[in-house]
């Protein structure tokens, strides 16, 4: 083993909850030095994107097969609906003289940590090639830096027409701030939220999103001008993406064009988020040991065929991604059918669904572990879908059945009974565990990932932000709701399935079902600022 694969799983060990000794973290919230929401860049000059009608949309069902259509031209309207249906705000919630915003992608603790800059070859947006922040608070693009003619040319030269590239990043702090050595996971479930979010957007204009392996994101923190943020507030590139037609394999930009990038003088100040900071030792080193190194370019980007899974006809996409919410309580209850809960499985394997879970073009090492509450036509108790493999893990509890419960679907069952008291004492005794019509466990195949590289270990966690925001759009798809949960208690979930050993690792819990929702609160129009675009 490795030294940092050893101090990988010492931060992991450290950062478990446990019944009796929950990880470490602030112990009360420091309000007055909550960070803030927005990364903004004083002085930078904004290029203001546009709304377009949420009715026109392409069927639901039908991006997760793959892109939809022919490509849509590289232009201001087409990169306005990319962030507009991924990473935009959908609402602003009043209660008791408080105001925060709702986003499109989910956040743990409406946090935030994940930040996005695109690289936009010249003539998408303007003359010359850009570097630019979204500014999600106000729907609009801050111009960081426009590219000398020569490097321009570069970029222009380098992609592959009618795509562009977006970097997504992280400022564990805001985490941090509420969740102490803990926030690295969560900024990481995430980065898995902001990434599926953004392939589903993408394929409904037509777009592949593939994640490139050149540069590592060391290279790319200064060439991106992130190297002028405060201390304590670091922001770091966690992946670069590539948005446009189809490729059929991987590129990668001449290093001396990030080399030269980096010794642009950037536009705009990055705004303070937090007057002060606490330091999080282990948090921090786990950020470092983490980062990929640089990779071989992949010559394969095309992702295994799929079928269209008619399960919703008729439903459009675009409404779907800006009215999904996180539900805070659960009707305890509302039951639904069997086929419901089916069709939500059929659409998290990824043969199913290379939307989005074809964008990292790595192999699925997660799989599921469902409480089964209130499901008509299957019985109350333990299931096990085997994403990953098909078969359930060799090393569970004896008593186990391990019955194959679907002809299709690889989902068996473990053990019948009530398990929605056991549900709800493994999510930290969160009663939404209990009340939702299911609840399940992600657990990732833990040793099997680490032994490629420490590196391994955040995708993990981004697989599970994955099928957590695909189990979004499909409760959402049904008139219900989801949640994600991010505190549970580690090793009791291993205990439970008689996991000896660190081959299988619970990251993320879930839940679905119906939402109870605080009518105290009051709902506003997310942009009311914004303009339609000008008819074509």
């Amino acid at each position: 083993m490795s030294d940092a694969e050893a101090r990988v799983r010492a931060y992991h060990a450290l950062s478990k909850h446990a019944p009796a000794a929950f990880a470490e973290g602030p112990g009360q919230l420091d309000w007055a030095n909550q960070p803030a929401p927005f990364r903004r860049y004083g002085g930078a000059p904004r290029l203001p994107l546009w709304q377009r009608p949420l009715e026109e949309s392409p069927a639901y069902d039908a991006v997760f097969a793959g892109p939809v259509g022919a490509p849509a031209p590289l232009n201001l309207a087409s990169v306005s609906q990319l962030l507009y249906d991924s990473l935009a705000l959908s609402a602003w919630k009043e209660a008791g003289g408080s105001r925060w915003a709702l986003r499109v992608n989910p956040s743990s603790g409406n946090l935030h940590p994940t930040e996005a800059y695109l690289l936009m070859p010249p003539g998408a947006l303007d003359e010359a090639a850009l570097v630019a922040h979204y500014a999600a608070d106000l729907h609009a693009l801050e111009i960081r830096a426009r590219l000398p003619d020569a490097l321009g040319a570069t970029l222009g030269a380098s992609l592959p027409p009618g795509g562009c590239l977006l970097a997504l990043t992280g400022i564990a702090w805001r985490e941090a701030w509420k969740y102490g050595e803990r926030a690295y996971r969560y900024c990481q479930h995430d980065l898995g939220h902001a990434l599926a979010a953004l392939a589903i957007a993408a394929a409904a204009l037509g777009w592949q999103t593939r994640l490139l392996r050149q540069p590592a994101p060391d290279e790319l923190d200064a060439a991106l001008g992130l190297d002028s943020v405060a201390a304590g507030e670091d922001e770091r590139v966690d992946c670069l993406l590539w948005l446009g037609p189809v490729q059929p394999g991987e590129f990668a930009l001449p290093a001396d064009f990030w080399t030269a990038l980096a010794a642009l003088e950037y536009l705009g100040t990055p705004n303070l988020l937090s007057p002060a900071h606490r330091d999080w030792p282990e948090l921090q080193r786990v950020q470092h040991l983490c980062r990929a190194p640089r990779l071989g370019l992949r010559p394969d980007w095309r992702a295994p065929p799929a079928e269209t899974i008619p399960a919703n006809p008729g439903l459009p996409l675009r409404p779907l991604l800006h009215r999904r919410r996180s539900a805070q309580a659960m009707d305890p209850t509302t039951g639904i059918q069997a086929e419901l809960l089916f069709a939500w499985l059929r659409r998290s394997m990824p043969a199913n669904a290379p939307v989005p879970f074809a964008v990292t073009g790595e192999p699925a090492r997660v799989d599921l572990l469902l409480f089964v509450h209130r499901v008509r036509g299957l019985e109350p108790g333990l299931y096990w879908l085997a994403r990953s493999d098909g078969a359930p893990p060799t090393g569970l509890r004896e008593d186990f059945a391990r019955e194959r419960v679907h002809a299709e679907l690889p989902l068996y069952r473990l053990l019948a009974g009530e398990a929605a008291g056991l549900a709800e004492f493994l999510s930290c005794g969160q009663a939404i565990a209990r009340d939702g019509c299911l609840s399940l466990a992600m657990l990732a195949r833990f040793d099997e990932a680490l032994a490629d590289g420490a590196w391994r270990y955040p995708r993990l966690f981004w697989e599970c932000g994955q099928i957590g925001q695909v189990l979004y759009l499909e409760a959402e798809a049904a008139g219900l709701s989801g949640t994600g949960i991010g505190c549970y208690f580690d090793d009791a979930v291993h205990e439970l399935l008689g996991l000896a050993d660190s081959r299988w690792q619970s990251l993320y819990h879930f839940t679905l079902g119906r939402a109870v929702w605080d009518a105290r609160l009051t709902s506003l129009p997310a942009y009311a600022h914004l303009r339609l675009p000008p008819p074509a």
